[in-house]
């Protein structure tokens, strides 16, 4: 026995060596501001709309949130947001409040702010686009899931609040025939003041839409039936300092020029700015930024005032040029013009001559601009606001 025990090897001890993984670095969490410039350079340029509207509130979503990393941006963040930018004034970027945070404007003023409608349709609508776009592109990195729900309107100016209304027939008949309207009529370097209301009233079109066209591009006559039109697009060329602009995919459209148009010299006028070699429908109104109507809308917004036609009713005012929109509109509407929406460019599902068709249906049209234009000018022929109208010279 004692010889097999001794056969049996020394068992030895076995060291263990416990090794330690090292700590994984973590990148840096990207700040709020490089995640929003990153969003913008990515926005479809296409939407100009939207990205002129994105550009101008989402740096106030990073001052008032502060531009901390996205790992650290808190769902109260964002609601806190939405409590604090509802009180900013109507223009914070007035001269009143020039050198000032957003914060000591909000903590100072004490009048008017901003409406419901710009809250939900501005700077809620913006700020949902971006958590949506950041969570998506930048959830690896830390953006958490965060939401708008919170966006609640605790001001006391209703939605709609701003909301112009129609020109009574007399309203259309004094803004035409004002002893102001028929000085300008009668010299020939002021007849832009003339035409840019006329084209507003028998197109129902707005006002960006309306300064940015090309005279070259924009205003011409369809070969096989040789009808004149309007062609509202940001796809042609634009003039020097004009970046084109069109607000949804169906606001690019044709709309046949009214007879009244002509009749009152339109064409003449287009031939006369042709002849300068000039881009710009309206010369003499110098783009602002690349927007063809900057200085225009305030133009505008000035002769009201002067012949007495300002409505500052709220929810039914007269302060602009988009009364036009909806003159045309609701003229349409009540005397049942078909294809009404067609001209101002409202997306529809209902074809002229088919009724409503589904827009998976629509999707197999392969449709050139001037397929319809006949339906079209039968369609603007059928407005008609008098015959009261002077004639520039």
């Amino acid at each position: 026995m004692s010889s097999l025990i001794a056969q049996v090897p020394e068992q030895r001890a076995i060291t263990t060596i416990a090794f330690t993984q090292p700590t994984p670095i973590l990148p840096k969490a990207p700040l709020l501001s490089l995640v929003v410039a990153d969003f913008l350079q990515r926005y479809d340029p296409k939407n100009k709309a939207t990205l002129t509207k994105l550009k101008s509130t989402l740096p106030i979503f990073i001052e008032l949130v502060g531009d901390k990393p996205i790992t650290n941006i808190l769902q109260a963040d964002v609601n806190n947001y939405f409590d604090q930018v509802q009180k900013l004034p109507i223009r914070h970027d007035a001269k009143m409040f020039r050198g000032m945070s957003l914060t000591k404007i909000i903590a100072t003023h004490s009048g008017r702010c901003i409406a419901e409608g710009t809250f939900r349709s501005t700077y809620r609508a913006s700020v949902s686009l971006l958590l949506n776009w950041a969570y998506v592109h930048y959830k690896d990195q830390g953006f958490p899931s965060l939401s708008v729900n919170g966006a609640v309107y605790r001001g006391d100016r209703s939605h709609g609040i701003n909301k112009q209304r129609a020109l009574t027939q007399d309203e259309i008949k004094l803004l035409f025939t004002h002893s102001l309207m028929r000085k300008y009529a009668a010299d020939a370097s002021k007849a832009h003041y003339c035409w840019l209301p006329l084209i507003g009233l028998f197109t129902g079109a707005r006002i960006n839409e309306v300064c940015q066209l090309n005279p070259f591009t924009d205003i011409q006559q369809d070969q096989a039936t040789s009808i004149w039109y309007f062609h509202f697009t940001d796809e042609n060329e634009a003039a020097d300092g004009v970046s084109k602009s069109i607000k949804t995919h169906s606001s690019h459209r044709i709309v046949p020029i009214h007879s009244k148009l002509i009749a009152l010299g339109f064409l003449d006028y287009v031939e006369r700015i042709k002849g300068q070699n000039d881009k710009h429908l309206f010369p003499a109104w110098k783009p602002n930024h690349g927007k063809a109507s900057a200085r225009v809308s305030k133009w505008f917004i000035r002769y009201l005032g002067k012949i007495g036609l300002r409505d500052k009713t709220e929810g039914a005012r007269l302060s602009g040029f988009h009364c036009f929109r909806h003159t045309f509109i609701t003229y349409g509407i009540q005397h049942k013009i078909a294809g009404t929406f067609a001209i101002t460019g409202h997306e529809t599902d209902v074809v002229d001559g088919l009724g409503k068709i589904s827009s998976v249906a629509k999707g197999y049209w392969t449709q050139a601009i001037t397929d319809n234009i006949f339906e079209k000018q039968a369609t603007i022929e059928r407005f008609d606001f008098g015959d009261f109208f002077v004639r520039p010279v």
